[in-house]
């Protein structure tokens, strides 16, 4: 039987993924119902959480994430609409937008940090459940691969 396109591997990767990020999201919904957050929101808000005390460029987001400038910027621009995120710039080059938490942001991250980071472990969790250690190992390798070959 010839293969079809949903078979194929690149295709696969993004059911995966869209199917971990809609269970990301439902667990972070049900966490935090203060704020309307996704998955990549919760995400940035704890990478800035855990740089506290550090310069984090947007710019610096984007590369981290391998996400486009324009995606980081919708996810900035609605996390610092809710007043969960501040925005300025370095002084040395004000072309470079900064990111960090707000009191209200960190406020909020305080308050559900440690059932954000078991969400995140639950989720993880259930991505490896159905294989062996041998077989996450091997996921691992193949995954790592394919981010250094990109």
């Amino acid at each position: 039987m010839q293969q079809t396109f949903l078979d194929e591997i690149g295709p696969q990767i993004k059911i995966a993924n869209t199917l971990i990020e809609k269970e990301l999201n439902s667990r972070v919904a049900s966490l935090i119902s203060e704020y309307p957050l996704t998955g990549p929101q919760i995400t940035l808000m704890v990478y800035l959480y855990e740089s506290k005390g550090r310069t984090i460029t947007q710019k610096e987001v984007a590369d981290k994430f391998v996400l486009s400038h324009p995606t980081i910027r919708s996810i900035v621009k609605r996390l610092a609409n809710h007043g969960l995120v501040d925005v300025g710039y370095l002084e040395t080059d004000h072309r470079q937008v900064t990111l960090s938490l707000s009191n209200k942001g960190f406020q909020l991250l305080e308050k559900h940090i440690d059932d954000i980071r078991q969400t995140m472990t639950d989720v993880n969790k259930q991505i490896v459940s159905q294989l062996s250690d041998a077989d996450i190992q091997q996921l691992q390798q193949y995954l790592s691969t394919i981010i250094h070959h990109f």
